[in-house]
């Protein structure tokens, strides 16, 4: 009857340690999941936002392709910050979806994967003021260019 009373408390400790343990997994895996929610907003507005700058950069047909003023400049720089920004982005969401892999899988030890999700989270962190700052660029840019159309007689001149 003992022997019994101990196989059956041994079993009912090692179910509640596999739940505990796949709780902590699924809590890891629910945080990394919530990064990636961040990272692909970023990532979204990002681009959309260098498509837009990208039209407007390469449709206009009226000057020489030789030919670049400093707004070309601005646009040309502020387009290529956020190609840097986006491909950040993208790194970091393909390493952690590596992690939820890893821990669907059970194949690496989750202390050591939390410590990776961790690092990539600050870098994501470390990033935020330039993602800002590139937001608030391109909403200046977008103002200045916004401007120039509603004032046409500002830019052009006639003969």
């Amino acid at each position: 009857m003992k022997t019994q009373s101990i196989i059956i408390n041994s079993i009912l400790v090692l179910t509640m340690c596999f739940t505990s343990c796949k709780e902590d997994f699924s809590a890891l895996i629910q945080k990394i999941e919530t990064t990636q929610v961040q990272l692909h907003q970023y990532d979204s507005t990002l681009i959309s936002q260098r498509n837009e700058l990208s039209m407007i950069l390469f449709t206009d047909t009226t000057r020489q392709s030789q030919k670049m003023n400093p707004s070309d400049t601005t646009f040309v720089n502020l387009v290529s910050h956020q190609n840097t920004l986006i491909t950040r982005l993208e790194i970091i969401s393909q390493k952690n979806k590596e992690l939820i892999n890893q821990l669907n899988e059970h194949s690496a030890d989750p202390e050591k994967i939390f410590k990776e999700y961790t690092t990539h989270a600050d870098e994501l962190e470390l990033m935020k003021p330039e993602i800002n700052s590139t937001k608030e660029s391109y909403e200046k840019l977008v103002k200045k260019v916004g401007e120039a159309f509603k004032n046409p007689g500002d830019i052009t001149k006639t003969k």
